[in-house]
């Protein structure tokens, strides 16, 4: 089956006054990054058509965590605590976390405590805030927006893709159907 999409006919640009806009200084100025782009040749061992979430590998501390939700509509991550368990850890490696969270049930969900671990995709590392709680899931943690924007990440859930910027280039983690 092949899908395309529809070309756009228009450009539309928007243009403010010079007077009005600010100046930037060199430290103040957006880091230019590479430009991120899927395309049908990212589809290849994709399975089509589906609605798979992207779920990945990542590196925590010095294990590699499988069965990673990526999921753009969670504002916090979350880390179940059987995956706490098996990376080592305690509850006295917890810091106190005293909100609830909501949309895992009907009720508000009382985290146990809060840990922040490095968390390495590709050749990239950044400390990342976890929520830990105990209910079932078949994931092992769920990485929301805070990681998606302190990577400077882009996922494509129809190529099963994330792709980011580093130094080296934009690098990328394949999804995994099967895990989804």
């Amino acid at each position: 089956m092949t899908y395309s999409l529809p070309t756009l006919s228009t450009v539309h640009a928007i243009q403010s006054h010079p007077i009005s806009q600010k100046q930037l200084t060199p430290a103040k100025r957006p880091q230019e990054a590479p430009s991120i782009i899927f395309d049908d040749s990212n589809l290849v061992g994709v399975t089509i058509p589906h609605i798979d979430p992207p779920v990945i590998e990542l590196r925590i501390n010095r294990f590699t965590v499988e069965r990673v939700l990526i999921d753009q509509g969670s504002t916090l991550e979350v880390m179940y605590y059987m995956t706490f368990v098996k990376l080592g850890f305690n509850e006295s490696a917890l810091s106190l976390a005293p909100y609830p969270l909501f949309s895992f049930n009907a009720n508000p969900e009382y985290p146990l405590g809060k840990i922040s671990l490095p968390v390495r995709a590709g050749t990239r590392t950044v400390d990342v805030e976890f929520l830990v709680i105990k209910l079932p899931s078949p994931y092992n943690l769920i990485m929301g927006r805070t990681w998606l924007h302190a990577m400077r990440a882009v996922p494509s859930t129809y190529h099963q893709l994330l792709r980011f910027s580093t130094e080296q280039g934009i690098e990328q983690i394949h999804g995994s159907q099967q895990s989804a």
